[in-house]
């Protein structure tokens, strides 16, 4: 019995952990290269107080350029564009506005469900975290503001934005690529591969459970 009880711990503690790690809205991958073409997915892994997802809206971070969203089917996506601050003259005329947001709308996620919302973007030249607000929107007229930064201790309260690690690193991060290639498959490859980690662990436990009975 003591054994069967410990067995069962380690099925528990990793279907939390699991649990834990997709309780927020994230960047999937999320690790570039500063200055670099980059790919990635927010993941929204939930709906408020069990109610189904009908819009979500990405902000775009100051000095993220070249954004283009992915087609979700079957939602409805619409970019958003911004004055800028300060006009970019090209050899091909002036740009006077830039996208300040995407809002995938009209959709419905279930609770029990999760979507990845995808960007294909050109990352700021800087080095750090680059946060990134995500605004969801429920059936029943809720909000999850996932907008909230880590304080000086490195404590994040409420809803945490996502986040992008930037690094100068020449290493090719999960996501980096040219603009329209293939980032998007090597990055459901790592998280496959990630995945399948975590399968294998909890069939180990669920064998180890039954031999012991």
């Amino acid at each position: 019995m003591k054994f069967l009880a410990v067995a069962t711990a380690v099925v528990s503690t990793l279907l939390l952990a699991t649990s834990n790690v997709e309780a927020h809205v994230t960047a999937n991958p999320s690790v570039g290269v500063s200055g670099a073409y980059f790919q990635t997915n927010f993941r929204v892994p939930h709906g408020c107080d069990g109610n189904a997802t009908d819009l979500v809206i990405v902000e775009i971070p100051k000095d993220v350029t070249s954004v283009k969203p992915r087609a979700t089917y079957p939602w409805n996506t619409t970019i958003n564009m911004v004055p800028l601050a300060v006009p970019i003259v090209t050899p091909t005329g002036t740009v006077n506005t830039t996208v300040g947001s995407i809002t995938w709308s009209n959709g419905n996620l279930a609770d029990s469900m999760y979507e990845d919302f995808g960007l294909q973007f050109k990352l700021p030249q800087m080095i750090g975290p680059l946060y990134w607000s995500v605004y969801q929107h429920c059936i029943n007229g809720a909000w999850n503001n996932w907008t909230n930064v880590p304080d000086a201790s490195g404590k994040t309260a409420g809803f945490p934005a996502a986040v992008i690690n930037i690094s100068n690193t020449t290493t090719t991060a999960p996501g980096t690529s040219s603009p329209s290639t293939g980032g998007d498959s090597k990055s459901a490859a790592i998280v496959s591969q990630i995945f399948g980690l975590g399968q294998v662990a909890l069939v180990g436990a669920g064998a180890l459970m039954l031999a012991m009975l």
